[in-house]
């Protein structure tokens, strides 16, 4: 296949759409979650991952939500116990993406974590059957990945990565990991008390903000996450119309698809980071996906409450990556 400068954006951009659309018209046990990893998968690197790395990383996602499946039954009637659990996944998680940002493992065993989490504490479902269904939309999301990487190769790099916490040969301190890890736990258990509708959503938005090791300015970094957040919701509203006007999948598709690769190349030109650009993918897909869910006006009110919560994650974001960010005095000494 021809290597075209937008083949990238086009991949990000396209892919994760048509997984979306796909699932909607044929149906799927767990839908969003597909095209959501399809989106991570895209935007976390410039090329292919190893097909051996995508199985073992597809076991262990599978391993360990099973786990969390048996810790869920086990510690029924002890929360609090099932909740350090918890913060072991998460804190382990948090030490990964310090080393290395775009850690795909991390990332979805964030997402699985927070999920049956939910599942389980808040809407009290059955999380038995969890684990199958998540390797399967991995395996999916995976192939839909190694598809546009295929028909699509190449392409300039979406950004450039900055420089880690690895890279620049710094410790990581493990007080700033434990933080973190609390203010994700708090976020999650403070979500499902209140019985949201969009706990998963909030817990993940948090969690992938926090994920990254200091930046080099915390309110910079954390407006960028919002201002990516407010530019998913504005692309989002084409396709929402079309929607409320109850237009037939075809159409409904184009304009998706039009406000996805504008979105992609408007984020391009601004430079936006890579981290930056997977928020505002993931938070496109959700919003899109349950405007196709929900009928007429209903729908944009409803993308309008789950937007309010994305958007008040990534404000909660912000909050804590300025609280946590180190000293100038100790900036100069490292």
């Amino acid at each position: 296949m021809s290597r075209r400068p937008a083949n990238a954006i086009i991949r990000v951009a396209v892919f994760p759409v048509l997984l979306l659309f796909w699932q909607h018209i044929f149906g799927t046990d767990l839908p969003l979650l597909a095209p959501a990893m399809c989106a991570v998968f895209l935007t976390t690197t410039h090329e292919p991952p190893p097909l051996i790395m995508v199985i073992l990383m597809g076991a262990v996602l599978y391993a360990t939500s099973w786990f969390q499946g048996i810790l869920s039954v086990v510690l029924f009637d002890q929360p609090v116990v099932y909740y350090f659990a918890l913060f072991g996944a998460f804190y382990w998680c948090m030490q990964r993406t310090h080393e290395n940002p775009q850690d795909l493992l991390a990332i979805l065993l964030i997402v699985s974590t927070s999920m049956i989490a939910v599942f389980f504490k808040q809407k009290g479902i059955d999380v038995s059957s969890i684990p199958g269904a998540l390797l399967k939309n991995l395996l999916i999301a995976g192939f839909t990945a190694y598809l546009a990487y295929f028909l699509f190769p190449g392409g300039e790099p979406l950004s450039t990565f900055p420089p880690t916490a690895e890279a620049e040969h710094r410790e990581i301190p493990t007080l700033l990991l434990v933080l973190k890890t609390l203010f994700i736990m708090l976020t999650l258990v403070v979500t499902i008390n209140l019985n949201l509708a969009q706990s998963t959503i909030i817990t993940v938005v948090v969690a992938l903000i926090l994920k990254d090791p200091n930046p080099i300015a915390g309110h910079t970094y954390g407006l960028r996450r919002l201002l990516a957040t407010y530019a998913s919701l504005l692309y989002a509203v084409p396709p929402l119309i079309f929607n409320v006007l109850q237009t037939n999948s075809i159409a409904s598709l184009g304009a998706t698809v039009v406000c996805s690769l504008l979105m992609g190349c408007r984020a391009v030109d601004r430079k936006a980071s890579y981290n930056g650009i997977q928020l505002m993918y993931s938070s496109y897909v959700v919003l899109i996906f349950y405007g196709l869910t929900a009928t007429g006006f209903s729908g944009v009110s409803e993308d309008a409450v789950r937007f309010g919560s994305i958007l008040a994650a990534v404000i909660l974001g912000m909050m804590v990556l300025v609280l946590l960010q180190p000293a100038k005095s100790q900036k100069v000494s490292s």
